[in-house]
């Protein structure tokens, strides 16, 4: 099928959280809550892909490669998925630098951002329970929402999964117009040509 064949294109929403703020419990939820389906793209999914040690001992060069990449890889595969009309769920830890490759990645579709928020204690307890991460990486994360507009958040540590997915589920609703990633993407342009 050629790309002028293609249906409208399918919404992207965007999870933005540390590690274990509930985000893929979230997504698993809004999947059963939407009438049309949403495919679940995950940045953990990605990561496994990787061998062991793969960001080990890398020089700054080559470890920023590698994190460029791996960015892009999610952004490119959540793009054609919507570009094929397909709606997906973006599960993502997006770092300072990964929101420029976001941006670049998903121009000119309809991208949701919502920020998932949790308190460090209730991320640390979740983080020993899971022992499937290292100690203190969701503590390292914690400012990855400084100075990041979005377009709704909500607060794990404060409502159950069920209760933050219903919240959702109702913003989209009632059909809210995304503003976040467009003001992202203005603001970048305008870095790009002051620089």
């Amino acid at each position: 099928m050629t790309m002028t064949k293609l249906a409208a294109a399918g919404r992207v929403i965007v999870l933005n959280g540390t590690s274990s703020s509930g985000k893929s419990t979230l997504a698993r939820l809004l999947q059963q809550g939407f009438e049309e389906p949403h495919l679940h793209v995950q940045l953990d999914a990605f990561r496994a892909m990787e061998p062991p040690g793969y960001f080990d001992g890398l020089s700054p060069e080559v470890s920023a490669l590698r994190l460029a990449a791996l960015c892009r890889a999610i952004n490119a595969a959540t793009a054609e998925y919507a570009r094929h009309g397909q709606h997906v769920i973006l599960d993502h830890v997006l770092p300072r630098q990964g929101w420029a490759y976001l941006a670049q990645g998903l121009a000119g579709l309809p991208v949701y951002l919502v920020g998932v928020r949790c308190d460090l204690p209730q991320l640390q307890q979740r983080e020993a329970r899971r022992k499937d991460r290292p100690v203190g990486l969701a503590e390292s994360q914690m400012s990855m929402h400084d100075a990041v507009l979005y377009d709704f958040e909500i607060d794990t540590s404060k409502s159950s999964p069920q209760d933050c997915a219903q919240a959702v589920l109702a913003w989209f609703a009632a059909k809210p117009i995304a503003h976040a990633f467009a003001g992202m993407v203005s603001a970048g342009s305008r870095k790009q040509a002051s620089s």
